[in-house]
């Protein structure tokens, strides 16, 4: 454990120091990058609604649950 102590230094972070603020431009950045991956929009905020969205069931729908799990 000492090892490990000593290699992350007087911080405690990991990645980078707690007790510095954040780059200038960084939010802009994340932001730019995960729209260009098209996790989100323009503004950072999610594209894909967290309501689940549920289909009516169909004829191959029935098929494949009868095929599956072997009942109606």
């Amino acid at each position: 454990m000492e090892i490990l102590k000593r290699a992350r230094g007087a911080s405690d972070g990991e990645m980078s120091s707690w007790s510095h603020a954040p780059p200038n431009g960084l939010q802009d950045e994340l932001n730019q990058r995960t729209y260009k991956a098209g996790y989100t929009d323009r503004d950072g905020q999610c594209k894909v609604s967290p309501e689940i969205v549920s289909k009516p069931s169909n004829d191959k729908y029935r098929q494949n649950y009868a095929r599956i799990f072997g009942h109606d």
